[in-house]
Protein backbone atom coordinates (compact mmCIF):
# COMPACT_ATOMS: atom_id res chain seq x y z
CA UNK A 1 0.00 0.00 0.00
CA UNK A 2 2.57 2.56 1.04
CA UNK A 3 4.98 1.22 -2.34
CA UNK A 4 1.55 2.24 -4.34
CA UNK A 5 1.27 5.70 -2.41
CA UNK A 6 5.00 5.99 -3.15
CA UNK A 7 4.59 5.92 -6.69
CA UNK A 8 1.76 7.92 -7.40
CA UNK A 9 3.56 10.59 -5.30
CA UNK A 10 6.90 10.19 -7.24
CA UNK A 11 4.82 10.38 -10.85
CA UNK A 12 2.59 13.62 -9.70
CA UNK A 13 5.73 14.62 -8.46
CA UNK A 14 7.24 14.42 -12.31
CA UNK A 15 4.21 15.70 -13.90
CA UNK A 16 4.29 18.56 -11.97
CA UNK A 17 8.32 19.52 -12.61
CA UNK A 18 7.65 18.66 -16.05
CA UNK A 19 5.03 21.37 -16.61
CA UNK A 20 6.86 23.97 -14.61
CA UNK A 21 9.72 23.68 -17.14
CA UNK A 22 7.24 24.28 -20.25
CA UNK A 23 6.23 27.12 -21.71
CA UNK A 24 4.34 29.84 -20.33
CA UNK A 25 1.13 29.76 -22.04
CA UNK A 26 -0.51 32.60 -19.97
CA UNK A 27 -2.86 34.88 -22.73
CA UNK A 28 -5.99 34.46 -24.77
CA UNK A 29 -6.79 31.83 -26.72
CA UNK A 30 -9.07 30.16 -29.39
CA UNK A 31 -10.07 26.57 -30.04
CA UNK A 32 -11.93 24.59 -32.21
CA UNK A 33 -12.82 21.15 -32.97
CA UNK A 34 -14.65 18.53 -35.00
CA UNK A 35 -15.50 15.26 -34.82
CA UNK A 36 -18.38 12.24 -33.85
CA UNK A 37 -21.46 12.64 -31.26
CA UNK A 38 -23.20 9.88 -30.00
CA UNK A 39 -26.54 9.92 -27.88
CA UNK A 40 -27.52 8.08 -25.68
CA UNK A 41 -30.99 8.60 -24.39
CA UNK A 42 -33.22 7.43 -20.84
CA UNK A 43 -36.45 8.31 -19.75
CA UNK A 44 -36.70 7.76 -16.38
CA UNK A 45 -33.85 5.78 -16.01
CA UNK A 46 -34.75 3.86 -18.80
CA UNK A 47 -32.98 3.46 -21.91
CA UNK A 48 -34.69 4.98 -25.19
CA UNK A 49 -31.96 4.35 -27.58
CA UNK A 50 -28.96 5.76 -29.71
CA UNK A 51 -27.88 7.76 -32.35
CA UNK A 52 -25.14 9.39 -33.68
CA UNK A 53 -24.13 12.71 -35.62
CA UNK A 54 -21.61 15.07 -36.67
CA UNK A 55 -20.36 17.56 -34.10
CA UNK A 56 -18.25 21.38 -33.94
CA UNK A 57 -17.31 23.19 -31.16
CA UNK A 58 -15.82 26.85 -30.73
CA UNK A 59 -13.88 28.23 -27.34
CA UNK A 60 -12.31 31.34 -26.73
CA UNK A 61 -10.83 32.11 -23.40
CA UNK A 62 -7.90 33.34 -21.31
CA UNK A 63 -5.51 31.13 -19.51
CA UNK A 64 -3.11 32.12 -16.38
CA UNK A 65 -0.03 29.51 -17.04
CA UNK A 66 -2.09 26.18 -17.09
CA UNK A 67 -5.47 27.13 -15.82
CA UNK A 68 -8.07 29.03 -17.89
CA UNK A 69 -11.63 29.74 -18.37
CA UNK A 70 -13.57 29.69 -21.46
CA UNK A 71 -16.53 30.26 -23.27
CA UNK A 72 -17.84 28.85 -26.38
CA UNK A 73 -20.81 27.20 -28.55
CA UNK A 74 -21.18 23.45 -28.97
CA UNK A 75 -23.49 21.98 -32.43
CA UNK A 76 -24.34 18.36 -31.41
CA UNK A 77 -25.12 17.95 -34.87
CA UNK A 78 -28.62 16.34 -36.13
CA UNK A 79 -29.99 12.68 -35.89
CA UNK A 80 -32.60 11.92 -38.19
CA UNK A 81 -34.80 8.99 -39.36
CA UNK A 82 -37.63 7.61 -41.15
CA UNK A 83 -39.57 4.53 -41.52
CA UNK A 84 -41.46 3.22 -44.73
CA UNK A 85 -44.54 4.51 -44.04
CA UNK A 86 -43.49 7.96 -44.39
CA UNK A 87 -43.33 9.02 -41.15
CA UNK A 88 -39.81 10.94 -40.10
CA UNK A 89 -38.28 12.69 -37.22
CA UNK A 90 -35.22 14.96 -37.05
CA UNK A 91 -33.22 16.31 -33.59
CA UNK A 92 -30.79 18.91 -33.04
CA UNK A 93 -28.96 20.01 -30.48
CA UNK A 94 -26.19 23.22 -29.98
CA UNK A 95 -25.70 25.39 -27.16
CA UNK A 96 -23.28 27.45 -25.39
CA UNK A 97 -20.85 26.59 -22.74
CA UNK A 98 -19.02 28.85 -19.73
CA UNK A 99 -16.28 27.01 -17.71
CA UNK A 100 -12.89 26.27 -16.59
CA UNK A 101 -9.68 24.52 -18.56
CA UNK A 102 -6.64 23.12 -17.80
CA UNK A 103 -3.56 22.56 -20.49
CA UNK A 104 -0.77 20.81 -18.87
CA UNK A 105 2.88 19.45 -20.30
CA UNK A 106 4.31 16.55 -19.08
CA UNK A 107 6.97 16.93 -21.44
CA UNK A 108 8.13 19.87 -24.19
CA UNK A 109 5.49 19.27 -26.56
CA UNK A 110 2.75 16.59 -25.44
CA UNK A 111 -0.20 18.04 -23.75
CA UNK A 112 -2.62 17.16 -21.43
CA UNK A 113 -6.20 19.20 -21.38
CA UNK A 114 -8.94 19.03 -19.35
CA UNK A 115 -12.30 21.37 -19.07
CA UNK A 116 -15.34 21.72 -17.16
CA UNK A 117 -18.69 23.89 -16.92
CA UNK A 118 -21.74 24.78 -17.74
CA UNK A 119 -23.92 24.24 -20.65
CA UNK A 120 -26.93 25.95 -21.74
CA UNK A 121 -28.55 23.72 -24.51
CA UNK A 122 -31.15 24.09 -27.15
CA UNK A 123 -33.07 21.30 -29.10
CA UNK A 124 -34.84 21.46 -31.77
CA UNK A 125 -37.20 18.75 -33.26
CA UNK A 126 -39.50 18.10 -36.42
CA UNK A 127 -41.67 15.34 -36.33
CA UNK A 128 -43.88 14.72 -39.59
CA UNK A 129 -46.68 11.88 -39.72
CA UNK A 130 -49.59 11.45 -41.48
CA UNK A 131 -49.01 14.39 -43.88
CA UNK A 132 -48.76 16.59 -41.15
CA UNK A 133 -45.67 18.36 -39.52
CA UNK A 134 -44.89 19.20 -36.40
CA UNK A 135 -41.82 21.18 -34.66
CA UNK A 136 -40.62 22.58 -31.40
CA UNK A 137 -37.83 23.27 -29.40
CA UNK A 138 -36.76 23.28 -25.83
CA UNK A 139 -33.51 24.19 -23.49
CA UNK A 140 -32.07 24.28 -20.37
CA UNK A 141 -29.13 24.18 -18.46
CA UNK A 142 -27.09 21.31 -18.27
CA UNK A 143 -23.28 20.38 -17.89
CA UNK A 144 -19.97 19.50 -19.96
CA UNK A 145 -16.80 18.05 -18.47
CA UNK A 146 -14.05 16.29 -20.79
CA UNK A 147 -10.34 15.50 -21.47
CA UNK A 148 -8.11 15.32 -24.55
CA UNK A 149 -3.80 14.90 -25.44
CA UNK A 150 -1.76 16.72 -28.19
CA UNK A 151 1.24 18.26 -29.34
CA UNK A 152 2.29 21.79 -28.59
CA UNK A 153 4.14 23.15 -32.06
CA UNK A 154 5.01 26.38 -30.00
CA UNK A 155 4.25 28.67 -27.67
CA UNK A 156 1.24 29.58 -30.26
CA UNK A 157 -0.23 26.18 -32.22
CA UNK A 158 -1.16 22.81 -30.90
CA UNK A 159 -3.50 20.01 -32.16
CA UNK A 160 -5.05 17.15 -29.94
CA UNK A 161 -7.96 14.92 -29.70
CA UNK A 162 -10.28 14.98 -27.36
CA UNK A 163 -13.39 13.84 -25.83
CA UNK A 164 -16.09 15.98 -24.29
CA UNK A 165 -19.57 14.16 -22.53
CA UNK A 166 -22.39 17.20 -22.40
CA UNK A 167 -25.48 16.63 -20.34
CA UNK A 168 -29.23 17.09 -21.46
CA UNK A 169 -31.57 16.36 -18.78
CA UNK A 170 -34.96 18.01 -17.83
CA UNK A 171 -38.56 16.54 -16.21
CA UNK A 172 -41.22 16.25 -18.31
CA UNK A 173 -44.90 16.35 -16.77
CA UNK A 174 -46.70 13.02 -17.24
CA UNK A 175 -43.31 11.81 -19.05
CA UNK A 176 -40.73 12.30 -16.40
CA UNK A 177 -36.89 12.49 -16.54
CA UNK A 178 -35.45 12.72 -20.15
CA UNK A 179 -31.90 12.79 -19.71
CA UNK A 180 -30.05 12.48 -23.03
CA UNK A 181 -25.87 12.16 -22.78
CA UNK A 182 -23.81 12.99 -25.72
CA UNK A 183 -20.16 11.64 -25.95
CA UNK A 184 -18.23 13.76 -28.45
CA UNK A 185 -14.75 12.46 -29.95
CA UNK A 186 -13.49 15.33 -32.13
CA UNK A 187 -9.46 16.64 -33.58
CA UNK A 188 -9.01 19.72 -31.93
CA UNK A 189 -6.46 22.86 -32.58
CA UNK A 190 -6.15 25.57 -30.57
CA UNK A 191 -4.48 28.81 -31.48
CA UNK A 192 -2.67 31.26 -28.92
CA UNK A 193 -2.32 34.94 -28.54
Amino acid sequence: MNKCILSCAIAAAVVFAASAQAEDLTGFFVNGGAGHVDYRANINNQFAGTAGGTAELINVGYRTQFIGFEAGYTDLGNISGNDQVGDSYKLSGKGFTFGMNGHFNPTKHWYISTRVGGFRWRLDARVTTGGSSLSGYDQGLGWYAGAGTGYDFNRNWSVGVAYNYYSINKNYAGIGKMDIGSNVFTVDAEYRF
